[in-house]
């Protein structure tokens, strides 16, 4: 996404990139999604492309869009040029789910000012390290003070990219308000929430 490939096709390969976790924020993708009832769905973010055809078998003409033309998208090119990529099409639901922080942060406001002018409904999910007090308590209960230190940890650490992510919410910079800070200056939020056992991925639907 920024002219330097980041993962190559094996990255989505089954038995290392779908676990539990992952299956349950595609339910919540699915589920956010259908819930709209949308005719037409652009996906930013190929990935395996699980969502899309399940999407597609449930009566969505599902359109996807991808940096990587490995992946086989409907439509190719850089996210931060997307509205010019796709020429005045419009959708009724754009999906990016664990995509945007793949770039600078200093993309973001300008990436959700181009999906406003492409679909009506919005969902996205971004990467989350935030400590909430129900799974603080978890990891108490169970004695994971490693998992619990290093979540307090990461609030006062500023983020590095890692080759693949440029920042993650909770981070130093990079608290929850800012995020919803910069998307509420495009959209409303209507719901925001962490998928029920994936609490590293942090759902708005906009």
């Amino acid at each position: 996404m920024t002219g330097d490939m980041q993962v190559n096709k094996e990255h989505y390969d089954f038995g290392k990139y779908l676990n539990l976790p992952r299956w349950n924020s595609y339910w919540h993708q699915i589920t956010e999604t259908m819930d709209l009832e949308p005719q037409t769905v652009l996906i930013v973010g190929v990935g395996d492309n699980i969502v899309g055809e399940i999407l597609s078998k449930q009566g969505v003409k599902v359109y996807t869009f991808d940096f990587d033309s490995a992946l086989q998208p409907d439509f190719v090119g850089d996210i931060r040029n997307i509205d010019t990529v796709l020429d005045g099409r419009h959708f009724d639901v754009i999906l990016c789910c664990q995509v945007l922080e793949h770039l600078p942060y200093g993309n973001f406001e300008d990436i959700l000012s181009r999906f406003k002018t492409l679909a009506d409904n919005i969902i996205i999910s971004l990467p989350n390290v935030c400590i909430q007090l129900k799974l603080v308590l978890k990891l108490l209960l169970v004695g994971n003070f490693r998992s619990f230190l290093y979540r307090l940890f990461v609030f006062c650490k500023k983020y590095r990219f890692n080759g693949e992510h440029y920042w993650e919410i909770g981070y130093k910079g990079y608290p929850k308000w800012k995020i919803e800070n910069s998307i509420k200056k495009y959209f409303t939020i209507k719901r925001c929430f962490f998928a029920k056992y994936n609490v590293y991925h942090l759902f708005f639907v906009l």
